[in-house]
């Protein structure tokens, strides 16, 4: 045997018969030999989120955790080889039902549904399970679903796609930074930054710094890399809660991390500007001030050739700013303390004091050093969030549903019936509302999710311990409650109203919890 075909394992690839590294995960092989940037990493090797998942023999398959001699002599199918009818009916039932917003985590989704497909027309219970292996941060989960549902089953008509050009403003709307709505996005096609080519790859290391390679596998070797794990360590809340005369609520929180799915990643060439860490959405404010852009600047003046800076989920987790966490005590006309949490290396959080100031006036606002990990001024959204929420449940009257309104006009009315949670929301313009009732769900399963069961466990010297995608505590599709959306037609200019369905949905659903005093409201906390 010759030492090429030593060091190879044969395959049949999308149809073709190809010899693919021995050495590697099929996830490696794929990306950097089979050019199937269909694949996305969004983990690896943790094999947590999903976002790698191909077909192997027709069965789902996460591929970051597959060594290449497991699969030698088998079929591997990615998007760019499965079932063109198939596809184009998921595909086409995505964009009916908006089940794909950045799209990072859609392509291993659509593989899992193409292997679920084998076994009949799936209910939605199938499909619930089927997704636990997926972690979608934008949608909800409940339009990946629906559309689901209908794609699978053959004798379902389908919608008509939406608009992709008020698809586009919407989504830009509501994520903050400008957004492709496109097939390519539900296929994987579009090129996120990791997908990029260049000749140096810098893989960040636990030690702050940068390992270098020619390739991805190559660079994560060179850093001896050590996965990330699930912690056993206790939640605990940094800020004690105020004391306060007459309070009605109290609470307190934890770092929680926002668990975007696409990893920091930029590009860049000696004596340019290096690309914005985000692609295809906003990443909820949480890469504005990334250091990876400024990293791979620097490295490609070092090295003298073009530099992708790639931070692994643990560099993720160690280096991105958290939400920061607060403490509260409200009276019922809603006035009172909030604190916020500041630790050594975070941003400056004026911005945030201002912010509420401005839009609480009766509210006293203080930051409190303490340790942990940074946290940033880019999240001041969920921060305000927080704070209407915990102020429309003191101001809540009995009966009647927890109201959210913005001076932007935006509005939200959510109530919890029945285990489901309803809401209506008022933001103008609806533009797309396809695309503008998949952003709703998504605030809906983010502050669900965020009030029961979200946290980071933090050392006592301020180091994070839960460094994989599971331990961060977000709700899984199948613990998601049915969400049904109302929106109310309007000429006016159209507006953002994602804050708007954060906090009410929050108020809502910490009420219905109980109103125990500390987020996550189902997990332990110190």
């Amino acid at each position: 045997m010759s030492p090429d075909a030593a060091s190879t394992v044969t395959v049949t690839l999308n149809g073709e018969s190809v010899a693919l590294p021995l050495e590697a995960t099929l996830l490696d092989a794929l990306r950097e030999s089979g050019g199937c940037h269909s694949v996305k990493d969004g983990c690896s090797p943790q094999g947590q989120c999903g976002c790698c998942t191909v077909l192997v023999d027709g069965q789902p398959r996460v591929s970051c955790v597959t060594p290449m001699r497991r699969v030698a002599g088998r079929t591997i199918t990615t998007l760019e080889g499965v079932d063109p009818h198939l596809l184009d009916r998921l595909v086409v039932a995505f964009e009916a039902t908006g089940a794909a917003q950045c799209g990072f985590c859609t392509p291993g989704i659509v593989s899992r549904l193409i292997g679920l497909a084998r076994k009949g027309v799936p209910d939605e219970k199938a499909v619930r399970t089927a997704l636990a292996a997926h972690l979608c941060r934008c949608t909800g989960f409940q339009p990946i679903v629906e559309a689901a549902l209908r794609a699978l089953d053959p004798t379902a008509e389908l919608a008509p796609p939406r608009n992709p050009e008020l698809a586009a403003q919407r989504a830009g709307l509501e994520s903050g930074v400008s957004q492709v709505v496109s097939r390519d996005v539900v296929t994987g096609a579009f090129r996120f930054i990791a997908d990029e080519d260049a000749s140096l790859i810098a893989y960040g290391t636990d030690d702050g710094g940068y390992s270098l390679g020619a390739t991805l596998s190559q660079a994560r070797d060179n850093a001896s890399k050590r996965q990330g794990r699930n912690s056993t360590v206790a939640l605990k809340a940094p800020l004690a809660i105020p004391e306060l005369d007459g309070a009605a609520v109290e609470l307190t929180t934890c770092f929680v991390e926002p668990a975007y799915l696409e990893p920091d990643a930029s590009f860049a060439e000696p004596g340019s500007h290096p690309t914005p860490a985000f692609a295809n959405a906003g990443a909820f404010g949480a890469k504005r001030r990334s250091s990876v852009g400024a990293d791979a600047e620097r490295l490609a003046q070092e090295q003298g050739t073009g530099v992708l800076a790639v931070w692994p989920r643990e560099e993720v987790v160690r280096r991105g700013a958290k939400r920061p966490p607060i403490s509260l005590a409200l009276r019922a006309d809603g006035s009172g303390m909030v604190r916020i949490a500041r630790t050594p290396d975070s941003d400056d959080l004026s911005e945030i004091v201002e912010t509420l100031s401005a839009l609480v006036p009766d509210l006293s606002v203080e930051v409190i050093d303490t340790i942990g990990p940074r946290v940033g001024a880019t999240h001041r959204g969920a921060v305000i969030a927080e704070v209407l929420a915990a102020r429309c449940v003191a101001q809540h009257r009995a009966g009647e549903p927890f109201v959210v309104t913005l001076d932007t006009g935006a509005s939200a009315s959510v109530e919890m019936r029945d285990g489901a949670i309803e809401v209506s929301v008022r933001a103008g313009d609806a533009l797309c509302p396809i695309t503008l009732r998949s952003y709703v769900i998504g605030a809906v399963h983010q502050a669900y999710s965020q009030v029961t069961s979200e946290g980071l466990a933090i050392g006592d010297g301020g180091e994070i311990h839960d460094l994989t995608i599971r331990s961060f505590g977000i709700v899984t599709a199948a613990q998601t409650p049915p969400i049904s959306v109302h929106i109310e037609p309007s000429s006016e200019e159209p507006v953002a109203v994602g804050m708007a369905v954060f906090a009410a949905v929050m108020a809502a659903v910490w009420f219905d919890e109980g109103m125990v005093k500390h987020w996550p409201t189902r997990r332990e906390v110190q």
